[in-house]
């Protein structure tokens, strides 16, 4: 068994293909055809026309007339990368269009997710006569009743779950809707944002692509950050982005780059490890127009916004260290249980989310983290492949005040009186649905390589598939009999594994981030079977080749 007690899983066993070839299957390709349309998205084919989307041409014509008639407009937004920038994306565009508009951005901890009933009273007592919900809207049905009473139409933009009763909005633009004849269904919040800012531009402009491409980068931030499957009109989005955030025309981003050691050529791991905590830091412990303001935000004041994020996102480093501990413990006495479910009265609703998805990665289970408040439980859900979590929610909704999210993720409010209840019939209701072999962790690879597969030449290969995310993996490979010729521990408290093996007829470096702890078992190793990433390391302009191993095995 390997050291972390996963199953490796073969996406590909054909041993007469070539590596690239399996690569290609892996991701449901097939012939040169559909090869080329994904390594080479373009705008044309991958682009594809706003207006195929249910209710654009309404929404279109309803923002027209609150331009010309010079009404308020609110854009309403959420707390984390895809809902600011989302929320940028529409201010950027409605700002350019010359209309009246402001933006709201719900608090995580004082206002929850999603559209209440309190911001419809607020906007409707400014005289806002139009608001555009970004990355949230779906599941408001009774907010959208209320606005309806009150004089306020709604444009809902969103990407979540549909539910079966849908809000009665004046238009509803969601690449999932019921009649939706959208040709690609896996649009972020974000995503959704910049079809309605195309539409836009293409009605209302005369060079509408050159003022779109502007915005590119923000709805790639988006996409890469709320895991949007990298495949589609997606990767058109982020391949695209990738290139304008380079040069991003925003001072705030830049600033941000700079903050996050990022220079040049940026890829989308780093906006996934260094950009998007940045953004959902003020989110998580904060409040989210921090971000916000950051990219609005002219040159004058960029970098005092940059650098308060910089601070907010190592407090909630810190944070999520120290609450780690505490829920590591209460975890571990539950982990047999068909779901995790923990909760204390030190959880911060900022970052339960991250907790639960630490924990459901150690145990491979469903997992709900749930902060404490005085009557309610805030909670934050993270599942695993066999477990849809919304649908999980959804046999419980009679218990919860909101509900709402993805089959991976989720969130909830429930009354505290209602704790045991909701803990009982939800803990039946997964364990009906979990088989034991939907609990075993697995390692999922794309296939077995020989030691010759360990070359620049591989390295090579694996570019063309960037950039990489959901629905689209960095590569990882098992590769077996590896002789071991060095090994030693290295970080701060010696939490990382770093070994010399041969292969191809050289000596590679390898790191094993955070398998530290299993360097006892390489006492004696001499051969090893890994699973691996194979990327290129560049130190003082030498290149050079490297192995990130994710587990490993000891070959008897």
């Amino acid at each position: 068994m390997s050291v972390l007690n996963k199953i490796w899983k073969l996406k590909n066993e054909d041993k007469s293909a070539s590596l690239m070839k399996k690569l290609f299957a892996n991701r449901g390709i097939e012939g040169d055809v559909d090869a080329e349309k994904f390594l080479n998205p373009n705008a044309e084919r991958d682009f594809h026309d706003p207006f195929l989307m249910k209710d654009m041409e309404r929404a279109v014509l309803r923002i027209g007339t609150a331009i010309e008639k010079k009404e308020r407009m609110m854009i309403f937004g959420d707390y984390d990368v895809d809902g600011i920038t989302a929320c940028a994306i529409m201010m950027r565009a409605l700002t350019k269009l010359g209309a009246a508009v402001s933006y709201r951005l719900p608090h995580r901890i004082e206002d929850g997710y999603g559209l209440r009933e309190k911001f419809i009273k607020e906007f409707s007592k400014l005289d806002v006569k139009l608001v555009i919900t970004v990355d949230n809207g779906i599941s408001c049905f009774n907010e959208v009743e209320l606005a309806n009473k009150l004089g306020v139409d709604i444009i809902i933009t969103d990407h979540h779950t549909v539910p079966e009763k849908i809000p009665n909005a004046f238009a509803i633009l969601h690449p999932k809707l019921p009649g939706s004849e959208y040709p690609f269904a896996e649009l972020t919040g974000a995503g959704v944002a910049l079809k309605l800012a195309q539409a836009l531009f293409a009605r209302r402009l005369k060079e509408p692509e050159e003022e779109l491409s502007k915005l590119l980068d923000l709805a790639c931030m988006g996409t890469i950050a709320d895991m949007g499957p990298l495949l589609g009109e997606n990767r058109y989005i982020v391949k695209e982005g990738l290139k304008v955030l380079e040069n991003t025309r925003w001072p705030g981003l830049s600033r941000l780059k700079e903050s996050a050691g990022i220079k040049g050529k940026v890829s989308a791991h780093a906006i996934g490890f260094l950009l998007g905590p940045r953004i959902n830091a003020a989110g998580r412990i904060s409040h989210p127009s921090h971000a916000l303001k950051l990219l609005l935000q002219s040159e004058e004041h960029s970098e005092l916004l940059a650098n308060q994020l910089e601070q907010l996102n190592a407090k909630r480093q810190r944070m999520m260290s120290d609450l780690m501990e505490i829920a590591d413990v209460i975890a571990a006495a539950k982990c047999k249980e068909p779901i995790i479910i923990i909760s204390h009265p030190k959880f911060h609703g900022g970052i339960i989310g991250l907790i639960a998805a630490k924990i459901a990665e150690k145990y491979f289970r469903p997992v709900i983290a749930m902060e404490e408040r005085s009557d309610t439980f805030v909670g934050s859900c993270r599942s695993i492949p066999a477990i849809n979590i919304v649908e999980v929610l959804a046999s419980v909704k009679d218990l919860l005040t909101h509900f709402g999210g993805h089959a991976a993720a989720a969130g909830f409010d429930l009354p505290r009186k209602k704790l045991k209840e909701f803990s009982k019939r939800i803990s039946a209701h997964v364990k009906s649905l979990l088989s034991a072999a939907d609990c075993k962790p697995i390692l999922e690879t794309e296939c077995e390589i020989d030691h010759t597969d360990i070359s620049m030449k591989t390295i090579e290969m694996l570019r063309w598939f960037e950039p990489f995310g959901k629905g689209n993996v960095v590569p990882a490979f098992v590769c077996r009999n590896v002789p071991v010729l060095e090994k030693s521990t290295v970080g701060a408290e010696k939490q990382h594994l770093k070994l010399k093996v041969q292969a191809n007829g050289s000596v590679i470096d390898c790191i094993g981030f955070r398998l530290g702890e299993f360097s006892g078992k390489l006492q004696d190793a001499k051969y090893l079977d890994l699973v691996c990433e194979i990327e290129e390391d560049t130190w003082r302009g030498n290149k050079k080749i490297q192995l990130k191993i994710q587990d490993f095995e000891v070959v008897k």
